[in-house]
């Protein structure tokens, strides 16, 4: 099967303790390099991952054996450092949502088609068990033709799980943008495609 595919992690908060926990004992995967802001936490999640080095975020979207960079910042830096992974021929995967705005988004899309690079955003619980089951009644026909969908979030808020949820409320933070993608991204794999 070759060499296992070199991905870069920038951004280490909370979310990269998922990310982290699973990619490091994958074996079609090596995660090569780390980076944050904080270049303590960078060192210390580097000391979790065999073989894996803390460097500057330059020098991981350098970095000769990273072939995907896993981007994992706060949603206001998600454009600016997947355009630059993707200015140094990197592939993307973003965690949601892609950008802050419509316009970003699109500019990410046409930078990485341009660049032939690929980019990827989560959520991906489309392909979980859930979802899944509602694909095959709506496909089988269990339930006839959808006609409508509605989805709703109730939560007490992000300070009760988040130890730093101060990004929440800023731009590009929010229930619509944090949340909103798992609903949406459910809603257009069961209903098809949004048209305007």
């Amino acid at each position: 099967m070759g060499d296992p595919h070199g991905v870069g992690v920038v951004g280490l908060g909370v979310i990269s303790r998922a990310y982290l926990n699973m990619l490091a004992h994958h074996r079609a995967v090596r995660v090569v390099a780390v980076a944050d802001l904080d270049a303590a936490r960078a060192v210390a999640a580097a000391t979790m991952i065999p073989g894996a080095e803390a460097v500057s975020v330059e020098r991981l979207l350098h970095h000769p054996d990273v072939t995907t960079v896993l981007n994992l910042t706060i949603p206001a830096a998600h454009a600016e450092i997947s355009g630059a992974a993707i200015d140094a021929g990197r592939n993307v995967y973003v965690e949601k949502p892609l950008t802050v705005t419509f316009p970003e988004g699109l500019s990410i899309i046409d930078r990485a088609a341009a660049a032939g690079v690929r980019v990827g955003c989560a959520p991906d619980t489309v392909l979980g068990t859930g979802t899944q089951t509602a694909r095959a009644a709506i496909d089988s026909g269990l339930i006839g033709r959808p006609l409508a969908a509605s989805a709703v979030m109730v939560t007490p808020g992000h300070e009760r799980w988040h130890p730093n949820p101060d990004f929440y409320y800023a731009p590009g933070g929010g229930p619509l943008l944090d949340m909103g993608p798992y609903y949406i991204s459910a809603l257009v794999h069961l209903l098809g495609e949004s048209v305007r």
